[in-house]
């Protein structure tokens, strides 16, 4: 038998091992989606908003679970969230695949559009997946005002670890663009890439130190939208990194050249998907492309390491992701009716008030269609592991206590 409770941010924090055992069992991959990236989200990006997280039982085991944010407007509009944002996912539908989905999925639906609140918001989901698929089903079921958005396009590459034949996908301008700044950029000095998954307090922190450093030097700097500039980032992800690494989950990588550091790469790595948060260089470095072959790198190692299968580039699909992505999945939005009339009404003003929408940060992205640069690649690879690739592979040295590096 299956019974649905609430949860506040401090039963969420008792409850910890629970969420995150259902995490582990469920499909969804983002390690901020854990009970303690969902306590630092809300604490770091809702200081005023209270979390209610829909939890559903059998017995002593949790087997789904949505975390929301209640949020209220002028005293008399209130709305759920997914505690989602530009800088992270935090939020989703987490259902144990073992248990009685359908069953689940009603429960959840049915406390949501009874809680007492206006609009519930869901964005930033997965609108491809079978959960999201059946929870629209389930609300519009239920008779309530729904409008569900496309949103935008989200770049994914798949890691069929057949480097040839992945590399042989690309666009001829692209390999061209690679072999060119690479060898340049080999050739101007000393190249090292680092990776580093459990460097210690001290290294972790002087190392992203280096890091917002340089990305406040780019035009996010120039914007005052760069880490150091954006109040209470810097410590967010200072406290982010710590959690992620604790639980096995941080993959940094650093490229330097004659020691420099020129590029770098702030990744979660989990369920073997590798998430990429935050990719930038110096702009000093600019004419070689870093960021471009840092991503080269990267994904040479990943090829290797049969426990890896995606790279999910994160973020609106643009032409740079493109080139290097296997295909896309879209990301969007559900808006649904929780409150009655008055909630229906103004659900149906708010498809139509463009101005409206934007207030309440519902308005809608803009997301040209982009064709994925490497798609043959889900067609031409087989040849595995032990594939030739058409460069050496990263050989990353496993003698460094905290971290890995390699000098090219």
């Amino acid at each position: 038998m299956l019974t649905i409770q609430s949860l506040n941010l401090a039963d969420l924090a008792r409850h910890a091992d629970a969420w995150n055992d259902l995490w582990r069992r469920s499909e969804s991959r983002l390690p901020s989606q854990r009970a303690e990236g969902i306590q630092l989200w809300c604490e770091t990006f809702a200081t005023g908003s209270e979390l209610t997280a829909l939890v559903v039982r059998q017995e002593d085991q949790f087997v789904a679970a949505l975390p929301l944010i209640r949020e209220t407007y002028g005293g008399v509009l209130t709305i759920y969230r997914l505690p989602s944002n530009c800088t992270v996912r935090a939020g989703d539908l987490l259902i144990d695949p073992n248990a009685d989905v359908n069953e689940a999925i009603a429960l959840v639906a049915s406390q949501l559009t009874a809680l007492p609140g206006t609009l519930a918001a869901l964005e930033e989901i997965d609108m491809g997946s079978d959960r999201w698929q059946r929870m629209v089903r389930r609300l519009r079921g239920q008779g309530h005002e729904l409008h569900v958005s496309s949103g935008h396009d989200v770049g994914v590459i798949d890691i069929l670890h057949d480097w040839e034949a992945y590399t042989s996908s690309w666009s001829r301008n692209h390999r061209s663009a690679v072999k060119r700044t690479r060898k340049k950029f080999e050739a101007s000095g000393d190249v090292q890439v680092i990776r580093l998954c459990d460097p210690s307090d001290q290294l972790l922190h002087e190392t992203l130190e280096a890091c917002f450093a340089i990305e406040d030097r780019t035009w996010k700097g120039e914007s005052g939208t760069s880490i150091v500039k954006t109040p209470g980032m810097r410590e967010y992800f200072h406290r982010e990194a710590k959690i992620v690494r604790d639980a096995g989950m941080l993959d940094l990588w650093l490229l330097k050249l004659d020691g420099q550091l020129v590029a770098f790469e702030y990744c979660h790595l989990s369920k073997g998907t590798c998430f990429s948060h935050k990719i930038s260089f110096d702009p000093a470095w600019e004419r070689f492309s870093p960021g471009r072959l840092l991503r080269f790198y990267q994904l040479q190692q990943y090829h290797q390491d049969p426990q890896i299968t995606l790279l999910d580039t994160l973020g609106v699909l643009c032409q740079a992701k493109a080139k290097w992505t296997t295909r896309s999945y879209t990301c969007g939005r559900v808006v649904a009716s929780i409150g009655g009339p008055f909630s229906r009404q103004l659900l149906k003003l708010l498809k139509s008030s463009r101005q409206l929408s934007r207030r309440l940060r519902w308005a809608p992205v803009s997301s040209e269609s982009i064709a994925p640069g490497a798609a043959s690649y889900l067609e031409s690879a087989g040849g595995g592991p032990e594939t030739a690739a058409t460069t050496p592979p990263i050989r990353l040295s496993s003698s460094l206590p905290v971290g890995e590096s390699q000098s090219v």
